[in-house]
């Protein structure tokens, strides 16, 4: 999918305008809570847009259990057949909000219905996070969908060929992250001679 400079440009602004507030996207999740409890949802209740039936959620595991330098991660799920959900793609970040990888999950980790890796891209082209609140993250996470479509299409590609056709894999515990890809938002948006933020 070509690189949309508009959506790189209002990715680096959501940025922008949170550090300037002394926000992230973690943050805005966090009004009202007193602080984050490793584990815990944010929102509890889970984030979801009324119209499209898209949702996420913000936690972090503790510490010895998290990559360096992450601080948590969104869990982005799309609707799946009778009224259940499917898992599209994870995307960790650092204390500043900025993100550091994308990854995808096994079936047991959070309990999807699965479904196949077309069916999920075919549900990417169009992220439809914008009216689940806060609607500054949920925008903020539909854009940066956008921006990593093919990188997201590859990863639920590699998590098929790794897992194949036996169910007994979906639920297999040694296996919890079927892919995973390091991203970088300066490097990404140089691509396109766009200016990564500045926090």
């Amino acid at each position: 999918m070509p690189f949309d400079l508009a959506t790189g440009t209002f990715i680096v602004d959501q940025i922008a305008a949170w550090a300037a507030a002394k926000q992230c996207a973690p943050a805005r999740l966090l009004a009202g809570e007193g602080g984050f409890v490793e584990w815990a949802h944010y929102p509890h209740q889970d984030a979801t847009d009324p119209v499209s039936g898209w949702r996420f959620y913000y936690h972090t595991h503790n510490q010895t259990q998290r990559p360096r330098a992450e601080h948590g991660h969104f869990h982005i799920f799309v609707p799946a057949p009778g009224g259940q959900f499917s898992h599209l793609i994870a995307l960790s970040v650092d204390e500043k909000g900025l993100p550091l990888r994308l990854f995808t999950t096994n079936r047991w980790v959070t309990g999807e219905c699965w479904q196949p890796a077309a069916a999920l891209i075919a549900q990417l082209a169009e992220p439809a996070l914008g009216h689940a609140a806060p609607r500054d993250v949920g925008q903020w996470l539909a854009a940066l969908l956008r921006l990593y479509h093919d990188e997201i299409a590859a990863l639920l590609h590699a998590r098929d060929a790794r897992l194949g056709n036996a169910p007994a894999r979906l639920e297999d515990r040694r296996l919890r992250l079927p892919s995973r890809r390091r991203i970088t938002l300066a490097h990404k948006l140089s691509q396109a001679g766009e200016d990564p933020p500045k926090t």
